[in-house]
């Protein structure tokens, strides 16, 4: 496999070598453009043609997506030239089978974020089996609930689906998500639920201020009368996104050991 990563490398320092008379400011200047001449430079290790003449040759999205599977899995980053490539050629469901086939999550990390750079549709169901696994990658299964925060109404039945035999870590990548679809009974419980016995106040009063509901006042004014000095901020805030007010005389925080921490004090 050629290193094209290596072929910009020598090109970058002979080309330094060549402009050793600029200086640093200059040499800075000129080198932004340095990539995009590079690749269309003729280049002796690729018989002639320029890295993007080499690119464009391939046609079949099968070799390009094997491509990038074969520098994922020698341990190399895949070349720009090589991924905008796959972004011109329809190379949907190719994608979509590293998504569902046995690759690494760094593979399947970069397949997703192709297909979002396409635009192109989402293996949807796909990314709930991801979610749900909660043994899987961290960073692929928060790209997953990236993707699906944007196509939440597609999703919440296969979600609300998940809820009942859910940890309440799943549970709160759910509701991150479902914040973002149509109101739902469901939700709105699910939001109590977390807030109530998930642990992570602040996180799940900053869902309850984003998903609107004023029901939730009810019990977010409770939160405020024996919470920390964190957790009263988030839960203040949720409470004015909902349209009610708390006066900042509220309560009195300055034996708070979080508030002394937050303004420095002793």
């Amino acid at each position: 496999m050629i290193d094209f990563d290596q072929l910009f490398t020598v090109y970058m320092q002979e080309w330094m070598e060549k402009n050793s008379n600029l200086t640093p400011d200059e040499m800075e200047e000129r080198a932004c453009d340095l990539f995009e001449e590079w690749k269309n430079a003729p280049s002796d290790e690729l018989d002639g043609i320029s890295p993007k003449q080499y690119f464009e040759k391939i046609t079949s999205p099968d070799e390009l997506v094997k491509m990038l599977v074969s520098v994922s899995e020698e341990g190399g980053s895949p070349s720009a030239l090589l991924l905008d490539r796959i972004v011109e050629t329809d190379c949907t469901d190719q994608l979509s089978s590293l998504i569902s086939g046995d690759y690494s999550a760094e593979i399947k990390i970069e397949a997703i974020n192709l297909l979002f750079e396409m635009g192109a549709e989402h293996p949807l169901d796909l990314y709930v089996d991801i979610l749900a696994d909660e043994n899987g990658d961290e960073g692929l299964r928060e790209l997953c609930v990236e993707v699906m925060s944007a196509n939440a109404n597609k999703v919440a039945d296969k979600l609300f689906a998940l809820l009942p035999t859910a940890s309440y870590s799943l549970k709160g990548l759910i509701a991150e998500i479902l914040v973002n679809a149509n109101k739902d009974e469901r939700t709105y419980k699910l939001l109590e639920d977390l807030f109530k016995n998930g642990g992570n106040v602040p996180l799940y009063a900053g869902f309850i201020g984003k998903y609107g509901d004023e029901r939730a006042m009810t019990y977010l004014y409770k939160a405020l009368d024996d919470c920390n000095y964190v957790d009263f901020t988030e839960i203040r805030s949720a409470i004015e996104n909902l349209g009610g007010t708390v006066d900042d005389e509220y309560r009195d925080f300055s034996s708070d050991p979080y508030y002394k921490a937050l303004k420095n004090l002793k």
